[in-house]
């Protein structure tokens, strides 16, 4: 899929407006590319800030840049919470893209890296948390939320992980992904006494890759 940077996000429906940065493709080429170098600094920033993929799917998308011999494929998105209130998304290739074929990411998007830092609690949160809670959502919002809420440090994020291990559908489905998100808060020390041994077996594998047992 290929998107002008900051045009809204279009590609999957998600529970909250996003803006589009580094879908890259034939069509509008490297959007960015031919100016000013990306700087060490704004490369480093970006790379600290894509660290947990969402939107993972069966699929992968191939570089359209690539030799057709030594092909780059990717799969998921990255998305970032700014202190703003923007939130932008790129696909997993935005660190290729950038690294192998001189993608510049918009002005907009650098300086709000260089102003993310611990988010207020807003909008944002709010919905992902009522997403996550009610069991008549679509169900792939509530997977997403599992991931996106620990963006925000809050009592309210542990509640609503814990709440979550209680939905069979949901430990089934995404249990490695609430573990993650239960090994951030852990890693934060925002978790006092977390009972492991009676968390369910895919909550613990995904715990354990975060914070080792």
């Amino acid at each position: 899929m290929e998107y002008l940077d900051l045009s809204l996000y279009e590609y999957r429906r998600f529970p909250i407006p996003m803006r589009s940065v580094g879908w890259l493709g034939r069509r509008f080429g490297v959007q960015g590319g031919g100016g000013q170098d990306l700087g060490a600094a704004d490369r480093q920033r970006i790379r600290g800030a894509s660290q947990r993929l969402g939107s993972v799917t069966l699929g992968t998308h191939e570089c359209e840049f690539c030799p057709p011999d030594s092909t780059f494929e990717g799969n998921g998105e990255y998305r970032y919470y700014g202190r703003s209130g923007d939130v932008y998304v790129a696909p997993m290739m935005i660190l290729h893209y950038m690294e192998e074929h001189g993608y510049r990411p918009p002005e907009e998007f650098l300086d709000g890296l260089k102003d993310i830092g611990r988010l207020e609690w807003d909008w944002r949160a709010e919905r992902m948390l009522a997403v996550l809670l009610d069991e008549s959502e679509d169900f792939d919002f509530r997977c997403e939320a599992i991931i996106d809420l620990v963006n925000w440090r809050d009592g309210r994020v542990l509640d609503a992980l814990m709440h979550s291990i209680q939905d069979e559908e949901l430990v089934d489905s995404a249990g490695d992904e609430i573990g993650r998100s239960l090994g951030v808060l852990v890693a934060r020390g925002d978790v006092g006494d977390l009972r492991v041994e009676s968390l369910p077996e895919m909550v613990r594998i995904g715990l354990g890759q975060i914070v080792p047992q």
